[in-house]
């Protein structure tokens, strides 16, 4: 990408996707430990901080709001970055099934083409993810896997055009027995 100065800056900046259930969370809870000169962030986390209660309600609001506060969240993991001197890993989504609208949603901002310098998608197969689904109660999920295997496939889509697009490098890892060390392998 002409003018792009991410490849200069001293640390990286990764965004950690993959669509809900795929195992994110556990994966890096797996790893944390392993790699201690990387910020582990979880993008929720900051939102639910951000938020407080109202963020059981954040696919409900109106796109300007969420816009808004996805813009307000790139500008903490900025500052988070700067004070912390590390790598950063954000547990966060390109992509995410509209409990609202039923479409599924690019949530990536013209501010995080600027900030990520490598998208990590976590990837599985369908049956995996509908298992995961239906086992977790806690969280609204879709459990229907023609709707699940659409949103695989648009995450797959937009982390290579985004790739492509913006000059973010782009690292593919399938969740097996080994993930965690393919992950450690990315980040290194």
């Amino acid at each position: 990408m002409p003018g792009n100065t991410k490849t200069d800056l001293p640390h990286r900046r990764f965004c950690f996707t993959g669509v809900r259930g795929v195992g994110k969370s556990t994966v890096i809870n797996r790893i944390r430990s392993s790699v201690p000169d990387i910020k582990f962030i979880s993008g929720s986390d900051l939102l639910y901080e951000m938020m407080g209660e109202n963020y059981k309600h954040f696919e409900y609001l109106p796109e300007a709001e969420k816009y808004a506060l996805r813009i307000k969240l790139n500008s903490l993991l900025q500052a988070i970055q700067k004070d912390t001197s590390k790598d950063l890993v954000v547990d966060s989504h390109l992509t995410v099934f509209n409990l609202k609208t039923h479409a599924i949603d690019t949530i990536f901002t013209e501010k995080d083409f600027d900030f990520y310098t490598d998208i990590i998608l976590l990837d599985s197969y369908p049956e995996r993810i509908l298992d995961h689904r239906q086992r977790d109660t806690e969280k609204e999920r879709i459990t229907n896997l023609d709707v699940i295997c659409k949103e695989l496939d648009f995450e797959r889509q937009k982390a290579a055009e985004i790739s492509n697009k913006y000059g973010i490098r782009l690292h593919v890892v399938e969740i097996g027995v080994d993930t965690t060390e393919k992950l450690k392998n990315v980040l290194q």
